[in-house]
């Protein structure tokens, strides 16, 4: 056994044998995945040493990735490529508008990239642009798999075709009051626009520029984080996470602020840096996202040693910094709606639910308080507590039950596996982060009850799990407090085990969601 071992320990020593070793596997694996679309999709097209070559392309490049970042000392960089990775995977993989309100949000941010940085209801788009919205429409596949025919293949085709022939398709109207979150996609848009690109160009530069931006802020997260590092990528590699990060959809924006937010809460001191940058993404998230409020209690948290707050070298206390913090969000919050009646040109907006009353709702709520927690609980018991959704990618064209079973599964895995760095002194953070998450789940379904439910519907609709990301990070620590106690410390680091798993993970996700887009299912029975 120690003679196994030793050899085992002298072929990790050799960097160029393990790197080739794992290409070698990657090569066997991309033969078998060939020969597998071959007999289950019928693929006549898909010749077995083309496919086998194309997938070990598309797997050594992830594997390269991985391999030779992990060999960089600074391990938060290395997590940092690793997100940038998956995330230029999904940015590709995804097909346009499929991620949800990604069409509204692309127009949004390409409307400023035109300079129009005001709300115009008759703003006019490129033809392209309104090509790309009408062969890329929303809901293609509507939750059955890829149909002969009719993938996302021929969409791409079909748009190509249009735009060579000059197809004119009509100008689409958005509602929409928002700038900071379409900043950083807009200005991809401009980039890729000024370079010579067309509107898909355009429409990937917004989610490459999206994604450029939460590795920024990814990399800081990181590294503030401190000991729960591990535990803050596990949740950023999250296949519904990464999702959403890398498209046009401005969750994207508020999720890297959200996590820069949190990550502030966990560096070993709570400076005037920290806080700058905790107030600031407190405001911008509640002010586009009002369901943010919950977490403002956060800080107080904060260990009394911990906190290096000062204003002209003079510690100030919780509460005048608590003020600071509500003083700011209302200044940009005022600002905001100040702004959108300056530059909006919109008249009354028509509700898109219809028998929504948010005014009757909260009448019917406090009048019948017993009658409505029961419609919460049974919400939360019909969708499983949006813990198992992490499958359901797009609008609703991908489902993929493997993956909804084994992200919350591939998570606590990595916080028990992380339990080693919870102790009695992280009881106050963990304790707050949870009645957070309690929170969210309360505020989130509340809200859309009394905004999108028809008044006295016993069921809340609109409802989605990444409205809940938030929420995790509370039942990690949780998870993680609780396994402290009672595992056994770890005598290995088990950083890399916890990171290989999520990407891991998250690169199959990109593999059965482009099975399901582009691979067309054909039920014919094999003839000798």
């Amino acid at each position: 056994m120690d003679s196994l071992k030793n050899k085992f320990n002298n072929f990790k020593q050799k960097p160029m044998l393990v790197y080739g070793m794992g290409c070698l596997i990657l090569f066997a694996i991309s033969f078998l995945f060939t020969y597998y679309f071959r007999v289950i999709y019928l693929a006549d097209w898909l010749n077995q040493i083309n496919g086998t070559i194309g997938i070990f392309i598309a797997l050594a490049v992830m594997w390269t990735v991985f391999y030779f970042s992990s060999k960089f000392k600074n391990k938060n960089l290395f997590m940092t490529l690793l997100l940038f990775a998956l995330g230029a995977a999904f940015c590709f993989a995804t097909p346009p508008n499929q991620v949800p309100d990604e069409q509204s949000h692309f127009l949004r941010a390409h409307a400023m990239a035109q300079g129009q940085l005001g709300f115009d209801e008759n703003h006019c788009y490129p033809n392209d642009v309104n090509l790309l919205m009408k062969y890329f429409p929303i809901m293609y596949n509507n939750g059955y798999p890829a149909r002969e025919g009719a993938t996302i293949y021929n969409r791409f085709t079909d748009y190509k075709r249009a735009v060579y022939n000059g197809e004119k398709a009509e100008n689409i109207s958005i509602i929409i009051f928002q700038v900071i979150p379409y900043i950083p996609g807009a200005i991809g848009i401009f980039i890729a626009r000024a370079i010579g690109f067309g509107a898909l160009g355009a429409y990937y530069a917004n989610r490459l520029a999206n994604l450029v931006f939460f590795c920024i802020c990814a990399y800081w997260t990181l590294k503030f984080s401190g000991k729960f590092r591990i535990i803050m990528f596990t949740l950023m590699a999250m296949p519904l996470t990464v999702f959403i990060y890398a498209s046009c959809n401005t969750d994207s924006i508020l999720f890297r602020l959200m996590f820069l937010m949190f990550s502030t809460i966990f560096s070993e001191k709570f400076d005037n840096l920290k806080a700058t940058i905790f107030t600031l993404c407190f405001a911008v998230l509640c002010v586009h996202k009002m369901s943010y409020i919950v977490f403002l209690p956060l800080f107080l948290c904060v260990n009394k040693e911990n906190w290096k707050v000062k204003i002209k070298n003079k510690k100030i206390g919780k509460i005048v910094y608590l003020f600071i913090t509500i003083v700011v969000f209302l200044v940009l919050y005022k600002g905001m709606n100040f702004y959108v009646q300056l530059f909006s040109n919109y008249g009354d907006i028509v509700r898109p639910i219809i028998d929504s009353n948010p005014a009757e709702q909260l009448k019917f709520i406090l009048r019948y308080p017993l009658r409505y927690s029961v419609v919460f609980l049974n919400t939360l018991k019909n969708n499983s507590f949006f813990l198992f959704s992490g499958g359901l990618l797009g609008w609703l064209d991908i489902k993929l039950p493997l993956i909804n079973y084994l992200t919350p599964l591939v998570i606590v895995f990595s916080v028990v596996k992380q339990s080693d760095v919870f102790d009695k002194k992280d009881i106050n953070k963990t304790l707050m982060f949870f009645v957070c998450s309690i929170l969210t789940y309360g505020v989130v379904m509340t809200g859309l009850y009394l905004s999108w439910t028809p008044v006295t519907l016993p069921q809340i609709i609109g409802l989605q799990m990444r409205y809940m990301c938030p929420a995790f990070l509370g039942f990690c620590m949780i998870i993680g407090q609780y396994f402290s106690k009672r595992t056994a410390k770890n005598i290995t680091n088990t950083d890399y085990s916890c990171i290989c798993t999520s990407y891991i993970f998250t690169i199959l996700t990109v593999a059965l969601m482009l099975i399901a887009y582009y691979l067309p299912e054909r039920a014919v029975a094999f003839v000798a």
